[in-house]
Parts: structure tokens; sequence; C-alpha cells
């Protein structure tokens, strides 16, 4: 079997090493061709700088390394001198950013055997254009545009003076010298860069919600299927299950990523171990922790159990200023989020927003719980688990209460907020820990229900009060929400929960 590209972000190397790579080249020669200044926003290990290593090669005019693709006979070829800036491999940790950048600019005029004179980064990138354009107009390349800004998103003198460096870095784009630069590509996670540093820059493009891309990055179905049907036919023998189950599974964990509503696709990274290590687990959600993201969810009061069914307009997703951080935005640029509809009309475009995949969902909730409970996860023992599976199963409420009221009991009072949702995120966090089915603020035509939580035999219907268990189920009652599930052949049963602000525990209990 070809060898698989794990972490491979130069793609020279990955030709030259004979990689497996999924031909995404008709695309990027879409991509070349659909505006002079194109921007691109994809959450991390999505791909970004292996696109724009291949940008780099097709522009430098490698043709042999593009042999038996799609776009080997589609272009002449003609090799222009390429600036390629990858802030992830710029070391500003020492140093300024702005003195990282001017020695930047000398490395990239030495691959061209050129010396700068200028002494300042702005001088120096000015001085490099007009020195290769005198070979032919320059191709400018950027790849994780935005990790100075969101590196210190927390630290905002440090943020400040970032963002005026690469202002006024970026600046030369508008002078005469820009005028010299064919092409430039823009690429990295967040957008809340994009306004502040690229303000100037009237013609950029912004793809990332253009239908025409949504799957430039990423593997859709057909892609997985033909160029790892190797590998899918090794994971059916090592799993002993059908090719329909393999496949079945490896979507429920990895595909889902949407940025039209319409075309999903699998984070490669995840992917590749997957197919390479033949384990289920958590890949992409490993490499990078969310706590900056958890805690602009607590700040904002945003209940979990919202996270999974959330509706949005273009602007939210589009958010981009710096100064005034869109928490769902972040959500969804950085991944934890993504399109699960899309609809258009003359008023404009909304979104249903959702979690993309089993990974990201269960692995995000793992941490908000242990954020809500301010412990480790893994801490929570699991025979406290399987007592809360068996009371489930076996319909015992009084056990399941106790076990729910010893779980608030160990919650330091400090992270207690006295609202209903507070209480309502941690019972719901909890049962997803358990991989039950539950539905959080389920429609019905006279309201919605707190929670829905399925078992193959019951299923159960639970509201809950800051007041007493007995007016939490009356409303249930009252409101007939088990009324669209009576025609099933589970048990419904009902329960009412009451939490009190003083003892900040389940205090009342009401079933039926």
């Amino acid at each position: 079997m070809q060898k698989l590209p794990i972490g491979e972000q130069f793609f020279a190397r990955l030709r030259e090493r004979n990689l497996l790579y999924v031909d995404k080249t008709e695309q990027i020669f879409n991509l070349m061709n659909v505006g002079s200044q194109v921007f691109l926003s994809r959450p991390r290990r999505f791909g970004k700088s292996l696109l724009t290593t291949t940008l780099k090669e097709i522009y430098r005019g490698n043709r042999a390394l593009f042999q038996g693709l799609w776009i080997e006979d589609k272009l002449d070829w003609q090799p222009r001198p390429v600036i390629l800036i990858n802030f992830n491999a710029l070391n500003y940790r020492e140093r300024s950013l702005a003195e990282a950048l001017a020695d930047q600019m000398d490395k990239l005029a030495s691959e061209y055997n050129l010396t700068l004179s200028e002494r300042d980064h702005k001088g120096k990138f000015r001085e490099l254009i007009l020195l290769l354009a005198e070979q032919n107009d320059v191709i400018l390349l950027i790849d994780e545009y935005d990790k100075p800004i969101t590196d210190h998103l927390e630290h905002e003198a440090q943020l400040q003076e970032n963002i005026a460096t690469l202002r006024n870095f970026y600046s030369v784009l508008k002078s005469p010298e820009g005028e010299r630069i064919y092409f430039t590509f823009i690429t990295g996670v967040s957008k809340y860069g994009k306004i502040s540093i690229f303000s100037e820059l009237n013609n950029l493009l912004d793809i990332t919600l253009d239908v025409r891309f949504a799957t430039l990055l990423g593997y859709t179905q057909t892609e997985l299927e033909h160029y790892f049907s190797n590998y899918i036919d090794r994971l059916v023998t090592t799993f002993q299950t059908t090719h329909a189950e393999i496949l079945k599974q490896i979507a429920r964990w990895y595909d889902g990523y949407s940025w039209d509503g319409a075309h999903t696709v699998y984070v490669p990274y995840s992917t590749l171990l997957f197919l390479e290590q033949q384990t289920f687990t958590n890949h992409w959600y490993s490499t990078g922790t969310p706590s900056f993201l958890i805690k602009l969810l607590r700040s904002h009061h945003i209940p979990a159990y919202q996270l999974a069914d959330l509706s949005a307009d273009a602007t939210l997703l589009e958010s981009a200023d710096v100064n005034d951080i869109s928490v769902l935005s972040l959500l969804f640029q950085t991944g934890y989020l993504t399109i699960k509809a899309r609809k258009d009309s003359f008023l404009g475009t909304t979104y249903n927003l959702g979690y993309p995949n089993y990974e990201v969902a269960q692995s995000f909730q793992r941490h908000l719980l242990a954020d809500y409970l301010d412990q480790n996860v893994d801490r929570i023992s699991s025979s406290l688990l399987q007592n809360l599976q068996r009371a489930l199963a076996t319909r015992s409420l009084d056990v399941f209460i106790t076990i729910f009221q010893s779980v608030f009991a160990t919650i330091p009072s400090h992270l207690f907020l006295p609202q209903e949702a507070y209480y309502h995120s941690v019972v719901y966090l909890v049962l997803k820990l358990l991989g039950f089915t539950i539905h959080a603020e389920w429609p019905t035509n006279l309201g919605r229900i707190d929670a829905v939580l399925e078992l193959p035999d019951t299923i159960y219907l639970l509201e809950f009060k800051m007041s007493s268990g007995a007016i939490a189920l009356q409303q249930i009652r009252d409101k007939q929400y088990a009324q669209p599930f009576l025609g099933s052949d589970k048990t419904v049963i009902l329960l009412g929960i009451a939490f009190d602000r003083e003892s900040r525990n389940i205090v009342d209990w009401k079933h039926a």
C-alpha cells in the first residue's frame, strides 16, 4: 500500500517520496483563477500548509511533480518567483515579530541568491518584491497569517503590537511595489486579523464560505473510498466487520465538516492517523486544547447543551473584529462547530451549526464538563458512570438522582451559577459522557422540553426548575410534552427535577 502522508506539509517532498496524494489540483486550478487576492479560513490540521506549498510548486513551474495529476496539462508552467511566509515557522517568542519578519525576508532573498540592503521588515519586503519582479511578476503565499494574533488574544499589549507590525508590513501590498504581485493567497484558522490587518486590500476575495471551494480541503466520501480503498479493506479484516459498517464508523468519527451545508469532508489529520493506526480515538482534538474557547463560553454564559444545534447568519460566521470576539464565530472558525444546513433567501443566508462528528463532540464535551466540575473528567469514577447507566436502564430514579446529587456536591461553590441552565448543562454533559442519545431543548408545538433521553426501551423526558419537582413535572403534563412519543413502543418516563440556590444541588424531584 502507498504510504500515507501523515503530517507532511511540503508537496515536493510528498511527491518525491511517493506518498499518497488526494488529487485536489482541479480545485486548486480554479482557486488560481478566481481572483488575484484570495483569502481562505480553515481549522488547524486541515491541509492549509500543504495547499500553500502545492501552489508554490505550481507557480515555480515544477511540472514534473504533477505528473499524472489533473493539472499536469492545463498550464503553460511558466515559472514565477514565490514569496512564501509561514507564520507557524517564524520565531517571534524570543524577539519581536518585526525582527522575525526582517530575518525571514533575508532568508527568502538568499534562496534567490539576493542580498537585501534595507534594514526593517517593511523595507526588506518592498525591496524583495522589486528584486524578484526583475525575473517575473511575484507570487505571494501567506500561511497561518493569524498566528501572531491568536497566540496573544489574552495579552492585549502584545496583541496590539503584533497587529500594528503586520498592518505596517502588509501596507506594501497597496504601494506601487504591490502592483508587481501577480497572485496573493492568504490562509489561516481565524478571521480575527483579516479586518485589522488587511483592511486596505479592497480586492481580497474571501472564499471561506464559497460553495465552489467547500471541498478544497478535507476528503470527500468519494475521495476516501477511492484513494484509501486498500486501507479500508485492511480495516474490514482488522475489525472483522463489513465494508459498509467500517465506512459508517469512520464517517461517524471523522466526517461531518461542511462549509456549505451540503457537502461534508473528513478532517485529513484524524483520518490518516486512523487509517495508519487502525484505532478509533481522538486524533485532531488531542493536538489542541480549547481552554481559551471554554473560558469564553463560560464568560458569555452559553449553555453547553445549546452547542449541538445553533442558528447563525453570515455576519456572525464571518465576524472578524479582534476587539469584539464572537465566541460562536470562533468556535466555527476553529473547527469545533460546523455548518449543518444552509438556507438562502432574499433576506440573506442563515446557517444551522453543530458539532461536526463524534470525535469533536465527545472531546469538547469532556473538556466542558471538566470545566464545570473543576476536575479532570478522567477522575470521575467508572463505577459511578456504570451505576448511572444501570440506574437508567433499570429505571431506578432514586439511584439516578442520588448519583447526580453526589456529582453536584463535588463542584466548588465559586463555580456555580444560580441559573437553571448551569445545572441543565452539567446533567446534559454527564449523560453525553455515558454515550446516550440526548436531545436538549426538544421543540414541540407548545414549547421546548429541557431534555429527551433515549435508551433502547425507555424515553426519559426531563424538565429542570429552580423551584420544585412538582412544578417541573406539571409543566411536562400541561404542555403535553409526552404526546409525540406515545406512539413509540418504548416506555415514556416524565421526570421533573428542582435545584436549590442555597444548597447548590438537587433538592426535589417528581416522576410519572
